[in-house]
This record gives structure tokens, C-alpha cells and sequence, in this order.
């Protein structure tokens, strides 16, 4: 969360240190967590009357940028939320990835009618090695040349891209580490491949 220096600057300025310190306080709670500012006493108040719509507009941003877009929302949409109210259940439901995101694994939903992208998923170590596994066993690979700490080590330290491009299938990019990593079982080889 970044607090804009001016929001800062004000309170101190106040001769009453304690008056200043209580309204950085409900300024960051606000910006943090969305309560409403309760001034105690008249400068506060008008502290608070002169900074709120920058208040407002930051906690907007800060709401847009935790639910993963890059737009406030409209107003319409936070007066009916703050009305309604939320509860923690719903919001850490809302970021669980659902049932197709799961099936698929790899963090996006198949677009369909306008339907946009979801956020992409780092996989766990163990999720990276259970579906190398699997694969290499139906394609007949040797998996003692794949590492699942190696792989997730070296797209952590890239940050999930692929060259210059974000990583979008994570189980596209363990199949190609296995192709070029692992020997096919029964010393065969990919001669034919070779050409």
C-alpha cells in the first residue's frame, strides 16, 4: 500500500502531536481496511473533510489492485459492497481458483465469448513433479533427467516468462523440459526425430 506524502505532511502539521498521530492512524486504517474515519475533535474533522476524496479515490485503487484489475470500480459497485458489507469467507472463496481452473491446472479458463483470462498460477513443487511423473510414464520417459526444484528454481528466478513472454501453461513447459531432459525408456532414442 503506498500513502501519498500529503496525506502525511497534514497531520503532522498539527500543533497537537497526539491529535496528528490518531489521524494518521485512521487515514492508514482507512487506506488498510476501509473503516470509516471517526474524528475526534474539529481539525481532524477538517483534515479528513479536505483529504477524503483522495482517500477514497486510493482505497478504490488499492481494492481494484488486490482483486487483480487495474481499474477502480465504479461507484455504483463499492457503495452497494460497503452497504452489504463482505465477509472474509466469500472473499477467499472468490480467490480459490475454481473447478475448471483445477481441471485444466494451469491456472486460466478457456476463453469463450468474450470471456477474459485468469490470473496465472505458479504451480507448487509437488504439483510440478506429480504431473512430470505422469506424463513421462505415458510417454515411456526415463524421469531421473527432469527436476522439479530445478524447474520451479529457474522460472522463479525468471518470473513465470517464457523469454520476454509470460508464462501462460505451465504443463506445456514441464512436457518440454521432460522431451529434452529424459531418455525414452527400453534404450531407445529419438533418431527419428534427429533428422
Amino acid at each position: 500500500m503506498q500513502v501519498l506524502d500529503s496525506l502525511i505532511e497534514g497531520p503532522l502539521r498539527l500543533r497537537n502531536r497526539r491529535e496528528g498521530d490518531e489521524l494518521i492512524g485512521m487515514i492508514v486504517r482507512y487506506l488498510a481496511t476501509g473503516d470509516e474515519p471517526e474524528p475526534r475533535t474539529d481539525a481532524q474533522e477538517a483534515v479528513i473533510t479536505s483529504v477524503m476524496p483522495v482517500l477514497a479515490k486510493s482505497r478504490a485503487r488499492i481494492v481494484a489492485g488486490s482483486n487483480g484489475g487495474s481499474k477502480a470500480p465504479s461507484k455504483q459497485a463499492s457503495k452497494t459492497a460497503s452497504k452489504t458489507g463482505s465477509n472474509g469467507a466469500s472473499d477467499a472463496a472468490s480467490k480459490a481458483p475454481s473447478e475448471e481452473e483445477e481441471e485444466l491446472g494451469r491456472g486460466i479458463r478457456k476463453e469463450e465469448a468474450g470471456e477474459k483470462r485468469a490470473r496465472f498460477r505458479a504451480p507448487a513443487l509437488e504439483e510440478v513433479a506429480a504431473y512430470a511423473s505422469e506424463y513421462c510414464a505415458k510417454q515411456r520417459l526415463d524421469l531421473s533427467g527432469f527436476s522439479a526444484e530445478r524447474f520451479i528454481d529457474h522460472y522463479t528466478a525468471n518470473g513465470w516468462r517464457v523469454g520476454r513472454t509470460p508464462m501462460k501453461d505451465w504443463k506445456a513447459t514441464v512436457r518440454n523440459w521432460c522431451r529434452n531432459d529424459c531418455k525414452p525408456m527400453g534404450g531407445g532414442s529419438y533418431a527419428q526425430y534427429d533428422r
